[in-house]
């Protein structure tokens, strides 16, 4: 899979989330249950931050760093996810919107950075597990965003909006 496909890839899951989000009302951003007890903004905050620590990954690996990043060594991710809410609680709702809308020119920029080996190559990082490097794009950004979108359908279609 080449840095195109993922790139393409990621744009549609992210569209899929953006016309899952439009229409919402601003306080319904802000209402609990969305996801679990997370609100809307929350689950966007969530998402933010896992994709921003996969850019970070993905920027030490165009740098030469081969070793584990940390978004590849979250033992427990209840925990991982419980700080990552509490970090980002107080936060205001267009702070969220724009880190959002943000993290996808840098995760783009870092996909394409990196040469279709370095993404496809499933010997160059043991820490991957047998994996390529495009696994963890998928794992922590795509199927991420495409999950969580699911959810937040799910949620507008139970409560009616």
């Amino acid at each position: 899979m080449g840095r195109q496909e993922l790139v393409e890839d990621y744009q549609n899951a992210r569209q899929k989330l953006m016309d899952v989000l439009d229409g919402l009302e601003d306080d319904a951003f802000l209402r609990p249950g969305a996801v679990g007890i997370w609100s809307v903004k929350d689950t966007l905050a969530h998402l933010t931050a896992w994709e921003s620590e996969l850019v970070t990954a993905l920027v030490r690996i165009e740098n030469g760093n081969k070793g584990a990043p940390k978004i590849a060594q979250v033992d427990d991710l209840d925990e991982f996810n419980e700080e990552l809410y509490r970090q980002n609680a107080r936060r205001g709702m267009q702070v969220i919107w724009d880190d959002l809308v943000g993290i996808k020119k840098h995760l783009i920029e870092a996909i394409q950075a990196l040469s279709d080996k370095t993404l496809d190559d499933n010997r160059i990082f043991p820490w991957m597990e047998g994996e390529a490097l495009s696994y963890l794009i998928y794992e922590n950004a795509i199927w991420h965003e495409e999950e969580h979108a699911e959810d937040i359908l799910a949620w507008r279609e139970e409560q009616g909006i």
